[in-house]
């Protein structure tokens, strides 16, 4: 009895030295020992007031941003897409939708395909018809969308963002496999499960062309349609891929470590990419709960031929809280939030430098 109890006490001991190790570098790499230090060369301004406005893509030609909008407090309330002119963002408004059927429109995550004919079309993530999950793909007509096609696969098992390669071709990202919110979401991020992948869709044949994300989140090709990238938000790498123009295939060529939380990925006209990212992941999560809590923000623009890194904005939560896009045009970056209820403008002091 003597030598059992013992060894228990050491059992004890070294089962909470084996805790505490791991609890604290899981607040290591989820930021929660960060510090956020607020910082943006230049002024930014409320838009408009557009609730979760988790995705936007911008048409540079047009000088228009497009706007993924739904109330993720409120599942069961229908989703819209706004479009903001780039010189008049206070006149932003929600485009008017098709019929779907009487289905619910939940959009999250959304790519911008313009024609050689000029015609303008939205893919969109759609979520409302779960378990299904959908891609829309929309054709903009003055101030409404016509409905074109929509996309359905088995393969499409938690999709979250989409890059447009034709009218007919796309990748998307599915996160992961657990259940939002569940025990098992939770474990899966602790444990930095990868069950993740990217999906190639080919006029209504679909399949994984890339996996082992740990959630795998944003996704945007280059300008030339040669190369993708993707973002991962638990284990916080970009990833680099060249395109197989004619397969769709996939081969990684660099992963590039932010060490945070990234979100969805947009390409600027030089090429640069900016990534809207979540610097303390727990407090994301606490955010998502209730909304009384900040979750800080975070920006970053990235050159993907030199890797160069320059960190744009940080923001503590509290003009936009989880911030999940940035998209630049001029002196101009755009952003919006995973729950916020508004579109952030902000004006830098300089244009960022072209790539080079």
């Amino acid at each position: 009895m003597k030598k059992i109890l013992p060894r228990a006490g050491l059992f004890l001991v070294f089962l909470f030295v084996v805790l505490s190790v791991f609890w604290w570098r899981t607040m290591l790499w989820t930021g929660q020992l960060r510090g956020v230090r607020a910082h943006f060369d230049g002024q930014c301004t409320s838009a408009a007031k557009i609730v979760g406005a988790e995705d936007l893509v911008i048409d540079r030609e047009m000088r228009l941003v497009y706007i993924s909008s739904h109330d993720r407090r409120n599942p069961a309330s229908a989703g819209s897409i706004w479009v903001m002119p780039v010189d008049a963002p206070e006149t932003a408004k929600p485009l008017a939708l098709p019929d779907l059927g009487g289905a619910l429109f939940a959009p999250h995550g959304m790519d911008l395909l313009i024609t050689e004919d000029g015609s303008r079309f939205l893919f969109m993530i759609d979520h409302g018809s779960a378990p299904k999950q959908l891609v829309r793909l929309f054709k903009v007509t003055g101030e409404s969308l016509e409905l074109v096609r929509t996309f359905e696969s088995p393969a499409f098992y938690s999709p979250n963002d989409i890059a447009a390669v034709s009218e007919t071709q796309f990748y998307l990202t599915n996160d992961n496999r657990e259940k939002l919110g569940s025990l098992d979401a939770f474990l899966a991020v602790l444990f930095k499960r990868r069950t993740g992948n990217v999906v190639w869709m080919d006029d209504g044949e679909a399949k994984a062309v890339a996996d082992g994300f740990s959630y795998a989140n944003g996704i945007a090709t280059s300008n030339d349609l040669n190369q993708l990238y993707v973002s991962s938000t638990i284990t916080q790498d970009l990833r680099i891929f060249d395109r197989d123009t004619a397969t769709g295939e996939l081969t990684l060529i660099d992963s590039i470590f932010l060490s945070s939380g990234l979100d969805n990925v947009d390409v600027a006209e030089d090429g640069s990419l900016w990534i809207g990212s979540h610097p303390r992941l727990f407090d994301f999560s606490a955010h998502a709960k209730d909304a009384a809590k900040d979750s800080p923000s975070q920006v970053f623009r990235l050159n993907p031929k030199d890797k160069s890194i320059s960190e744009v904005f940080v923001s503590d939560g509290a003009d936009l809280s989880a911030l999940s896009v940035a998209a630049q045009i001029d002196n101009l970056i755009f952003m919006g939030g995973v729950f916020d209820t508004q579109v952030l403008v902000c004006e830098q002091k300089s244009q960022p430098d072209a790539e080079t």
